[in-house]
Protein backbone atom coordinates (compact mmCIF):
# COMPACT_ATOMS: atom_id res chain seq x y z
CA UNK A 1 0.00 0.00 0.00
CA UNK A 2 2.99 1.80 0.84
CA UNK A 3 4.12 2.43 -2.54
CA UNK A 4 1.03 3.66 -4.44
CA UNK A 5 0.95 6.81 -2.66
CA UNK A 6 3.93 8.28 -4.91
CA UNK A 7 2.72 6.84 -7.81
CA UNK A 8 -0.37 8.66 -6.96
CA UNK A 9 1.44 11.87 -6.22
CA UNK A 10 3.01 11.68 -9.35
CA UNK A 11 0.20 11.46 -11.39
CA UNK A 12 -1.42 14.45 -9.87
CA UNK A 13 1.41 16.44 -10.51
CA UNK A 14 1.54 15.29 -14.19
CA UNK A 15 -2.30 15.91 -14.83
CA UNK A 16 -1.71 19.27 -13.37
CA UNK A 17 0.85 20.27 -15.82
CA UNK A 18 -0.42 18.63 -18.71
CA UNK A 19 -3.84 21.02 -17.65
CA UNK A 20 -1.56 23.87 -17.60
CA UNK A 21 0.30 23.48 -20.81
CA UNK A 22 -2.70 22.94 -23.13
CA UNK A 23 -3.94 26.13 -22.91
CA UNK A 24 -0.52 27.90 -23.48
CA UNK A 25 -0.45 25.77 -26.82
CA UNK A 26 -3.89 26.74 -27.78
CA UNK A 27 -3.03 30.27 -27.03
CA UNK A 28 0.30 30.23 -28.74
CA UNK A 29 -1.16 28.22 -32.45
CA UNK A 30 -4.01 31.43 -32.16
CA UNK A 31 -1.08 33.49 -33.26
CA UNK A 32 -1.28 34.71 -36.46
CA UNK A 33 1.20 33.58 -39.01
CA UNK A 34 2.12 34.42 -42.36
CA UNK A 35 4.11 32.13 -44.78
CA UNK A 36 6.21 34.18 -46.84
CA UNK A 37 4.95 31.92 -49.97
CA UNK A 38 3.60 33.50 -53.06
CA UNK A 39 1.80 36.50 -53.61
CA UNK A 40 -1.99 36.69 -54.24
CA UNK A 41 -3.51 38.03 -57.61
CA UNK A 42 -3.36 41.50 -57.79
CA UNK A 43 -4.34 41.94 -61.26
CA UNK A 44 -2.71 44.37 -63.90
CA UNK A 45 -1.87 47.93 -63.98
CA UNK A 46 -1.35 49.39 -67.78
CA UNK A 47 0.94 51.88 -69.05
CA UNK A 48 0.42 54.20 -72.49
CA UNK A 49 -0.03 57.85 -72.67
CA UNK A 50 -1.39 57.27 -68.97
CA UNK A 51 -1.59 55.08 -66.01
CA UNK A 52 -5.02 52.87 -66.04
CA UNK A 53 -5.55 50.83 -62.61
CA UNK A 54 -8.64 50.36 -63.70
CA UNK A 55 -7.28 46.20 -63.51
CA UNK A 56 -5.65 46.75 -60.13
CA UNK A 57 -7.10 44.64 -57.37
CA UNK A 58 -7.95 46.31 -54.07
CA UNK A 59 -5.99 44.89 -51.82
CA UNK A 60 -7.64 43.05 -49.03
CA UNK A 61 -5.87 44.24 -45.69
CA UNK A 62 -7.56 42.84 -43.05
CA UNK A 63 -7.19 40.32 -39.88
CA UNK A 64 -4.15 42.62 -38.93
CA UNK A 65 -2.06 42.58 -35.90
CA UNK A 66 1.63 42.59 -35.31
CA UNK A 67 3.04 39.36 -37.12
CA UNK A 68 0.80 40.44 -40.18
CA UNK A 69 2.50 40.19 -43.59
CA UNK A 70 0.32 39.71 -47.25
CA UNK A 71 1.73 40.39 -50.83
CA UNK A 72 -0.14 40.57 -54.03
CA UNK A 73 1.46 40.14 -57.24
CA UNK A 74 0.50 42.71 -60.40
CA UNK A 75 1.45 42.42 -63.86
CA UNK A 76 2.16 46.03 -65.11
CA UNK A 77 1.71 46.10 -68.87
CA UNK A 78 3.32 48.80 -71.25
CA UNK A 79 2.04 50.24 -73.83
CA UNK A 80 4.15 52.79 -75.15
CA UNK A 81 6.73 52.26 -77.59
CA UNK A 82 10.22 52.95 -75.38
CA UNK A 83 10.71 51.24 -72.07
CA UNK A 84 9.52 52.77 -68.55
CA UNK A 85 10.12 52.47 -65.26
CA UNK A 86 7.93 52.42 -62.01
CA UNK A 87 7.34 53.49 -58.71
CA UNK A 88 4.54 53.81 -55.79
CA UNK A 89 4.27 56.37 -53.70
CA UNK A 90 1.58 56.54 -50.29
CA UNK A 91 -0.87 59.44 -51.32
CA UNK A 92 -4.13 61.12 -48.60
CA UNK A 93 -2.15 58.45 -45.45
CA UNK A 94 -5.19 59.08 -42.69
CA UNK A 95 -4.66 57.59 -39.29
CA UNK A 96 -7.21 56.51 -37.40
CA UNK A 97 -7.28 56.29 -33.72
CA UNK A 98 -10.64 54.91 -33.36
CA UNK A 99 -10.49 55.31 -29.56
CA UNK A 100 -7.99 53.12 -27.28
CA UNK A 101 -8.47 49.69 -26.03
CA UNK A 102 -7.55 49.08 -22.36
CA UNK A 103 -4.23 48.02 -23.00
CA UNK A 104 -3.57 50.44 -26.13
CA UNK A 105 -4.71 53.34 -22.96
CA UNK A 106 -1.73 52.40 -20.68
CA UNK A 107 1.27 53.01 -23.78
CA UNK A 108 -1.07 55.63 -25.84
CA UNK A 109 -2.43 59.17 -24.53
CA UNK A 110 -3.77 60.14 -27.95
CA UNK A 111 -7.08 58.20 -27.86
CA UNK A 112 -8.60 61.41 -29.48
CA UNK A 113 -5.57 62.09 -31.92
CA UNK A 114 -4.26 60.17 -35.25
CA UNK A 115 -3.59 56.88 -35.06
CA UNK A 116 -0.35 55.53 -35.07
CA UNK A 117 -0.18 52.76 -37.29
CA UNK A 118 1.08 54.18 -39.86
CA UNK A 119 4.29 54.67 -38.47
CA UNK A 120 4.71 50.97 -38.44
CA UNK A 121 2.57 49.42 -41.34
CA UNK A 122 5.62 48.61 -44.06
CA UNK A 123 4.39 49.24 -47.69
CA UNK A 124 7.34 47.21 -49.42
CA UNK A 125 7.48 47.14 -53.66
CA UNK A 126 9.86 44.60 -55.91
CA UNK A 127 9.97 42.36 -58.08
CA UNK A 128 9.73 38.25 -57.93
CA UNK A 129 13.48 37.17 -57.87
CA UNK A 130 13.67 40.58 -55.17
CA UNK A 131 10.52 41.85 -52.88
CA UNK A 132 11.95 43.77 -51.21
CA UNK A 133 13.53 46.53 -53.80
CA UNK A 134 11.48 49.09 -51.39
CA UNK A 135 10.45 48.80 -47.65
CA UNK A 136 9.46 51.90 -46.03
CA UNK A 137 6.83 52.60 -43.16
CA UNK A 138 3.38 54.34 -44.85
CA UNK A 139 4.64 57.52 -43.34
CA UNK A 140 7.69 57.75 -45.16
CA UNK A 141 6.66 56.12 -48.46
CA UNK A 142 4.27 59.02 -49.16
CA UNK A 143 8.26 60.35 -50.26
CA UNK A 144 7.97 57.40 -53.44
CA UNK A 145 9.86 54.37 -53.82
CA UNK A 146 11.56 56.07 -56.35
CA UNK A 147 11.14 54.54 -59.99
CA UNK A 148 12.77 51.12 -59.25
CA UNK A 149 11.06 48.90 -61.88
CA UNK A 150 12.02 48.63 -65.71
CA UNK A 151 9.33 47.73 -68.02
CA UNK A 152 10.04 46.92 -71.57
CA UNK A 153 8.88 48.27 -74.44
CA UNK A 154 5.48 46.71 -75.71
CA UNK A 155 6.30 44.52 -72.65
CA UNK A 156 5.40 43.47 -69.36
CA UNK A 157 6.99 42.89 -66.21
CA UNK A 158 5.48 41.40 -62.66
CA UNK A 159 5.52 43.48 -59.68
CA UNK A 160 5.08 42.39 -56.08
CA UNK A 161 3.40 44.78 -53.65
CA UNK A 162 3.24 44.22 -50.17
CA UNK A 163 2.34 45.18 -46.38
CA UNK A 164 3.90 44.33 -43.14
CA UNK A 165 3.72 45.24 -39.56
CA UNK A 166 6.29 43.75 -37.67
CA UNK A 167 5.82 41.48 -34.75
CA UNK A 168 8.02 43.66 -32.41
CA UNK A 169 5.11 46.37 -32.53
CA UNK A 170 3.38 47.47 -29.24
CA UNK A 171 0.12 47.86 -28.21
CA UNK A 172 -0.34 51.55 -29.76
CA UNK A 173 -1.64 50.47 -32.72
CA UNK A 174 -4.17 48.46 -31.09
CA UNK A 175 -7.84 49.82 -32.37
CA UNK A 176 -6.08 51.76 -35.63
CA UNK A 177 -6.56 52.04 -38.83
CA UNK A 178 -5.07 52.93 -42.00
CA UNK A 179 -6.46 54.44 -45.42
CA UNK A 180 -4.41 56.21 -48.31
CA UNK A 181 -3.94 56.41 -51.88
CA UNK A 182 -1.39 53.82 -53.79
CA UNK A 183 0.03 55.97 -56.63
CA UNK A 184 1.55 54.05 -59.55
CA UNK A 185 4.10 56.47 -61.57
CA UNK A 186 5.28 55.67 -64.55
CA UNK A 187 8.34 57.49 -66.35
CA UNK A 188 9.96 57.51 -69.63
CA UNK A 189 13.14 59.63 -71.18
CA UNK A 190 12.30 60.74 -74.56
CA UNK A 191 15.35 62.92 -75.62
CA UNK A 192 16.27 65.28 -72.75
CA UNK A 193 12.57 65.75 -70.97
CA UNK A 194 11.19 62.81 -69.06
CA UNK A 195 7.67 62.30 -69.55
CA UNK A 196 5.03 60.93 -66.02
CA UNK A 197 2.03 59.72 -65.74
CA UNK A 198 0.41 58.41 -62.83
CA UNK A 199 -2.61 57.32 -61.04
CA UNK A 200 -4.14 55.46 -57.86
CA UNK A 201 -6.31 53.29 -56.25
CA UNK A 202 -7.69 53.90 -52.49
CA UNK A 203 -6.67 51.37 -50.34
CA UNK A 204 -8.35 50.60 -46.08
CA UNK A 205 -6.96 48.64 -43.96
CA UNK A 206 -9.70 47.18 -40.88
CA UNK A 207 -9.19 48.14 -37.36
CA UNK A 208 -6.02 46.04 -36.07
CA UNK A 209 -7.34 43.49 -33.83
CA UNK A 210 -10.69 44.60 -35.36
CA UNK A 211 -11.21 40.52 -36.44
CA UNK A 212 -11.07 37.96 -33.87
CA UNK A 213 -8.91 35.92 -36.50
CA UNK A 214 -6.51 38.89 -35.81
CA UNK A 215 -6.31 37.99 -32.22
CA UNK A 216 -3.74 40.90 -31.11
CA UNK A 217 -1.12 38.36 -31.53
CA UNK A 218 1.99 38.72 -28.36
CA UNK A 219 0.63 41.87 -27.26
CA UNK A 220 -1.16 43.41 -23.95
CA UNK A 221 -2.59 41.18 -21.49
CA UNK A 222 -1.85 38.29 -24.04
CA UNK A 223 1.63 38.14 -23.43
CA UNK A 224 0.96 38.81 -19.58
CA UNK A 225 -1.07 35.65 -19.96
CA UNK A 226 0.95 33.61 -21.64
CA UNK A 227 4.18 34.68 -19.21
CA UNK A 228 1.57 33.87 -16.51
CA UNK A 229 1.49 30.20 -17.90
CA UNK A 230 4.97 29.77 -18.36
CA UNK A 231 5.46 30.44 -14.84
CA UNK A 232 2.86 27.96 -13.82
CA UNK A 233 3.79 25.08 -15.96
CA UNK A 234 7.76 25.40 -14.66
CA UNK A 235 6.71 25.87 -11.50
CA UNK A 236 4.37 22.40 -11.94
CA UNK A 237 7.38 21.23 -13.25
CA UNK A 238 9.08 21.45 -10.40
CA UNK A 239 6.77 20.13 -7.76
CA UNK A 240 6.95 16.63 -10.13
CA UNK A 241 10.59 16.51 -9.73
CA UNK A 242 10.25 17.40 -6.08
CA UNK A 243 7.13 14.88 -5.76
CA UNK A 244 9.26 12.20 -8.06
CA UNK A 245 12.39 12.65 -6.15
CA UNK A 246 10.51 12.34 -2.22
CA UNK A 247 8.62 9.42 -3.61
CA UNK A 248 11.74 7.57 -4.31
CA UNK A 249 13.50 8.70 -1.00
CA UNK A 250 10.42 6.98 0.79
CA UNK A 251 10.24 3.92 -1.29
CA UNK A 252 13.62 2.66 -0.38
CA UNK A 253 13.57 2.64 3.11
CA UNK A 254 10.44 0.56 2.90
CA UNK A 255 12.07 -1.64 0.35
CA UNK A 256 14.61 -2.31 2.74
CA UNK A 257 12.25 -3.04 5.90
CA UNK A 258 10.80 -5.85 3.38
CA UNK A 259 14.20 -7.64 2.98
CA UNK A 260 14.74 -7.71 6.24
Amino acid sequence: MRRSEPSTARSIAARTAALLLCPALVLASGAPVLAEGSPRPGGVVRIGQKVDVSGFHGLDVSDIAPGYEDSWLVTVVNERPEPVTVGVRVDDLRNAENGCSGPESRVDDTCDGDGELGEHLRLRLGTPDNVRMFSAPLDEAVSGSGQLVTVPAQGETEVVIGLRLPASTGNEVQTDSVDFVLVWRAETVLGTVPETAEDGVELRSTVVGGDSSADLAQTGARIMLLVGLAVALVAGGALLFLMTRRGGAERQPADRSTER
